[in-house]
């Protein structure tokens, strides 16, 4: 008996050493952790990003979304899009909880219809078992530790995205991504076989500017978007400017044309929808910005002027955005003239456009509140009040606004409802307003960049 016993204890030893020797060999599963607001458009972007390439992870990489909130009384919750969005939070938390393998397959579906219903049933996922488990409050549980999480970690906005427990602060782009989690994980299959770093080069054409839409921003937007990127800056109105336009039919910029190896980054599947193939490079000629560089225009010299109509909440917006963008950049220096544009007779819009013509007397930080009142107003009425107008000379006002329809008709506005016009050459023209609410965005190919909040460009900050 002690013979067997002995021999026991020997394989019992033996049996945990092996173990040991391999739980210490094994390589750790690397671990993404996003924390997004489930209706941000940046958290959506990033989330799409991440399940278009953690497939080729073949499973050993583990992704768990997190959820950003905002503490409302003792137990409660609210979220920077509204109840939807913490409803949503909830179910998707109980997605990841009981249906964990399918939950990419609703992610993907329903960053796309935002339909709950639909993608549930396209998912194959049980919605009588998601939603006892939000009635029960198991989910909100699990959303009270995501809490605690982000208050511990300082997260404030969406995306935020820690890899090994390591804040990551790089582009929110396919290819920097993959390589910051194969940095800690090099042996894995796909990390082996990834290939070097694909240099793009690229040549941007640009007016010669030097006001807000300075090259240098998509020169380092491009960066971000590029794993490696060179870019080359050339002036339109340059010989060798000229010699590009033609060559690549274009007509207006900015305008960007990428090398033919553009096609062999990761980013690529994202932006060839857009591109113009010539000449072996690939063109993205821009031209849907709303954004046109003007050649012999009149206009005032040195200033940035906003043409905007205050009966268009869209246009009053894109005004809005420009001067947040322009106070978040530090460019006081380019303060914007608001001419106001449009038909106007009864005392209260003349009023509403006083109010808003002597903002223009304001500093930039004063500017601000009152076109955000303007745009927050239910009506020009309650406008109207809430800024203690005094009396208005209509009849001055008036030939005032006509002569700022003159001006905005001779430099081929036609029906565009807001327009910006910069230094004598940069000129913004949305037909749709909402397109200029975006006027940082560049182009889809670099992403919006964030308006407000205390998140940094492409966040929504609570």
């Amino acid at each position: 008996m002690r013979k067997i016993a002995k021999t026991m204890l020997m394989l019992s030893i033996a049996a945990a050493m092996t173990a040991l020797s391999c739980t210490k060999n094994r390589s750790p599963k690397p671990v993404m952790d996003l924390y997004v607001m489930s209706h941000c458009p940046f958290g959506i972007r990033a989330e799409d990003i991440i399940l278009g390439f953690i497939g080729n992870f073949d499973s050993h990489v583990k992704l768990h979304v997190r959820y950003i909130v905002s503490k409302q009384g003792t137990n409660g919750y609210t979220s920077l899009h509204g109840p939807t969005e913490l409803d949503e939070d909830l179910h998707q938390i109980a997605i990841q909880k009981l249906f964990d393998s399918k939950f990419f397959t609703y992610l993907a579906c329903y960053n796309t219809s935002l339909n709950r219903d639909k993608c549930l049933n396209q998912a194959g996922i049980d919605k009588k078992a998601v939603d006892a488990f939000v009635s029960s409050g198991q989910a909100q549980a699990i959303l009270n530790k995501d809490f605690n999480m982000t208050e511990d970690l300082g997260i404030v906005a969406s995306p935020t995205l820690y890899i090994n427990s390591k804040r990551y602060d790089g582009a929110m782009q396919p290819g920097h991504l993959i390589r910051a989690v194969c940095s800690g994980a090099p042996k894995l299959t796909y990390c082996a076989t990834l290939p070097k770093p694909v240099d793009v080069k690229v040549t941007l054409l640009t007016g010669g500017w030097t006001s807000i839409y300075h090259p240098d921003l998509i020169t380092q937007s491009l960066a971000n978007f590029f794993y490696q990127s060179s870019v080359n800056i050339t002036d339109a109105s340059t010989p060798q400017g000229k010699v590009i336009a033609d060559t690549f039919s274009i007509t207006e910029v900015p305008a960007m044309i990428f090398s033919g190896n553009v096609t062999m980054t990761t980013s690529f599947a994202t932006i060839k929808q857009r591109l113009k193939t010539v000449n072996g490079s690939y063109v993205d000629y821009m031209n849907d910005m709303g954004y046109r560089h003007l050649f012999d225009r009149p206009s005032r010299n040195n200033a940035m002027q906003l043409f905007t109509n205050i009966n268009d909440k869209d246009s009053v917006n894109a005004c809005v955005s420009v001067i947040k963008l322009l106070l978040d950049y530090k460019k006081d220096s380019y303060k914007p003239v608001v001419n106001i544009i449009g038909r106007y007779t009864d005392t209260t819009a003349l009023t509403a456009a006083s109010i808003v013509g002597q903002a223009n007397k304001k500093p930039l930080k004063d500017m601000l509140p009152v076109l955000m009142k303007l745009f927050t107003a239910p009506s020009l009425t309650a406008f109207d009040a809430s800024m203690h107008a005094g009396r208005v000379d209509g009849r001055v006002l008036q030939k005032e606004i006509a002569q700022n329809n003159a001006t905005a008709a001779n430099l081929g506005m036609g029906q565009a409802r807001f327009a910006m016009l910069v230094n004598n050459t940069e000129f913004i023209n949305a037909v749709n307003p909402a397109q200029s609410v975006g006027i940082f965005e560049l182009s889809p190919i670099i992403g919006k960049m964030a308006l407000t909040g205390n998140g940094q460009p492409g966040q929504c900050a609570k």
